[in-house]
């Protein structure tokens, strides 16, 4: 930038030897006491509020950091998408890039002092790194989506080399690479149970396998009258027989204790399987292993002649394809299940669905088989499953009735709907009358759906304000008509948003564990704050103003990121008043830091001077790379890269006025 001819009262005072942006010191007069580090303030720069630099830098600060409590303001009220905010923090952070180097890095090195530069910046970044990581394990990574995102995915790495390390029962998982490990983190799941939990029943499909990592497991026998034959603790494996061979389970398993478990889930194994010949090599041991002999025997019937052809055919097609077929037939089913939703009088959710929607449905349901006097749950289990009955007569009994008479499920009638939709209890105990054949829809499968399919829904807010659900909740469920509709409303509104199962629940827990999360997270947002408001100091000292770049790229950075924050610290419980009141005295402290900034660096050394600007720009530029860029692209993926090079160039271009 050029420089303006004329001095003006208040400028700072430049150092000896300063080139101040190439421009020769005035040839004329006697060097003063102090040397001041610029000539004039630039004609493109804002003017200087007050003659005190720190007053002015007080003034900047505030000024530049205005834009955190109204972005606060309007992020609990209000999110703009993604992408929206991918591209103002990708920009911002572009800006500030330019910004920070032209301002603030390029006049060091042009003064001399590129060595006090670079010792400063690696002090600035390793500093801000060494706070950022003591507060972050407080709860202060919770203040950004990508702080979070960060924290749990290192977090779930180092977690799941620990439980593979430690897992009993497939001891070749602990040998896998790194690299085959952060795959694998890629798919995995953590989710807490409580206790008396069903985690799968017999015929079940082979979904996932289970490791323990806190909790206790019995596994039972259906075929033996539902005697629990093992007890598992913590690192032990199950469900792996049935997840190898592809077959239905055999077995069941329910949680003896609150239970945390990891699971991995079949489908998206055998994608990795089919890319890495690591995980290959490990499915083919697990093939090769006796202990799947004896469950094949055991728990299906199969010969060792047919155990031994089909594991050699498996075995070739998982070299050449990375897959291979069950050694049985999967059961086949002579009714439509389309057919039967479409038809449905008993509980009226699925009829009037669209064809595409009800084929989605029928390709999660599991279809079975059930003996005359099978229990399907009992009254007051949770409900974790509703059924189509395919053939046969189910008998539903109340002990709560009087008449002791049960309600007759027919062919092509639901039950077990009403507790399933509002996650409830069952408010009747459900056995088969005769043989029967049923379709059952599991509520994992269920929220998928939900997920992925609007008009699912839509139709489920709709079913949830009828009156037969309102007779269910009132009658059934021993709740008031207030406490039902009232209950009725808020359940229907959030299927509407989408948010039937809350998608936070995680990191709810993870603040509930942290005590003082809502005190880190306010302490990381300060870390972040800290080096912009030392280099709008500096930026005052230096060139007796701020620069357009740098106003610009802090205006761009902090309103997006202030309104990301506060609405996740909303959606984290903190009250609106709190989230305000944290952001307005970040804008104080942004301002006051600013001032302290200009004050420090005031009768600083030329090398000092250097230094403490280079710990500044280090923590800066760290902050930038680690937390907008990373949230920019968290939030909108490919707008990112260009977002950021406009906001590059756009401050570059502010420069040449």
């Amino acid at each position: 930038m050029a420089l303006a001819a004329a001095r003006r009262p208040g400028a700072a005072q430049p150092r000896e030897g300063s080139r101040c942006r190439g421009r020769a010191r005035a040839a004329h007069g006697p060097p003063p006491v102090r040397p001041r580090l610029i000539d004039s303030l630039p004609d493109s720069l804002p003017a200087m509020p007050f003659d005190s630099v720190t007053l002015s830098a007080l003034v900047f600060g505030l000024i530049s950091a205005a834009t955190l409590p109204v972005g606060a303001a309007v992020g609990v009220l209000w999110r703009p998408p993604d992408r929206v905010m991918a591209f103002l923090l990708a920009f911002g952070g572009g800006a500030l890039l330019a910004a920070l180097t032209i301002d603030l890095i390029a006049p060091g090195v042009d003064r001399g002092h590129f060595r006090d530069l670079a010792l400063g910046a690696i002090i600035g970044g390793t500093l801000f790194k060494l706070l950022d990581w003591a507060v972050n394990r407080q709860g202060g990574y919770l203040r950004k989506p990508s702080t979070a995102l960060n924290f749990w995915r290192n977090q779930a790495r180092r977690r799941l080399r620990r439980v593979l390390a430690g897992i009993r029962r497939i001891p070749a998982l602990a040998a896998l690479s790194p690299e085959t490990l952060d795959r694998l983190l890629g798919i995995v799941q953590i989710q807490e149970f409580p206790a008396h939990r069903c985690l799968y029943r017999a015929d079940d499909p082979p979904s996932y396998m289970y490791v323990i990592l806190d909790g206790a497991v019995e596994l039972s026998d259906p075929a033996a009258g539902g005697r629990v034959f093992e007890h598992l603790g913590r690192h032990d494996a199950f469900g792996r027989m049935s997840f190898i061979s592809d077959l239905p389970r055999a077995t069941e398993a329910h949680t003896a204790a609150d239970t945390k478990l990891l699971l991995i889930p079949r489908e998206a194994f055998m994608r990795l399987v089919s890319e890495c010949s690591e995980l290959r090599a490990v499915l083919g041991g697990l093939l090769r292993d006796a202990e799947l002999t004896q469950y094949l025997e055991e728990r299906h019937g199969l010969s060792d002649d047919a155990i031994e052809r089909w594991r050699q055919e498996a075995l070739t097609e998982l070299d050449t394809e990375g897959a291979y077929d069950p050694p049985i037939e999967p059961q086949q089913i002579s009714e439509e299940p389309v057919e039967l939703m479409r038809d449905e009088p008993r509980l009226g959710f699925f009829p009037g669905l669209s064809e595409a929607t009800l084929r989605r449905i029928a390709a999660r349901l599991v279809h079975k088989r059930a003996p005359d006097g099978y229990n399907f749950f009992h009254q007051g289990q949770p409900a974790e499953r509703l059924y189509l009955l395919r053939r046969g007569t189910v008998y539903l009994f109340d002990r709560d009735q009087r008449s002791r008479r049960p309600q007759v499920v027919e062919a092509g009638e639901g039950f077990g709907g009403f507790a399933f939709f509002t996650e409830g209890l069952h408010a009747a105990t459900a056995v088969a009358h005769d043989e029967v054949e049923v379709s059952e829809l599991r509520r994992r499968d269920f929220e998928q759906l939900l997920t992925d399919l609007p008009e699912l829904r839509a139709r489920l807010a709709d079913y949830l304000k009828r009156n037969p659900v309102r007779a269910y909740l009132t009658e059934q469920q021993h709740l008031g008509a207030k406490r039902a509709a009232a209950w009725m409303d808020r359940a229907a509104k959030r299927v509407a948003g989408g948010h039937v199962v809350p998608s936070l629940a995680e990191m709810t827990r993870q603040v509930a564990g942290h005590k003082g999360a809502a005190v880190a997270m306010f302490l990381g947002m300060t870390l972040d704050g800290i080096p912009e408001s030392f280099v709008i100091g500096a930026n005052v000292l230096v060139t007796g103003g701020i620069s357009l770049s740098l106003l610009g790229g802090l205006f761009l950075a902090n309103l997006p990121e202030a309104l990301s924050s506060a609405a996740g610290m909303k959606e984290q419980g903190l009250g609106v008043p709190r989230i305000l009141a944290m952001w307005t005295s970040l804008m104080l402290m942004t301002g006051l830091g600013a001032a302290l900034g200009a004050v420090v660096l005031a009768d600083a050394s030329a090398e000092v001077f250097a230094l403490i600007e280079g710990v500044a720009a280090g923590a800066m530029l760290t902050m930038v790379a680690e937390t907008m860029l990373p949230e920019a692209f968290h939030k909108g993926g490919g707008v990112v890269g260009l977002s950021t090079l406009a906001g590059f160039l756009l401050a570059i271009y502010f420069n040449t006025l």
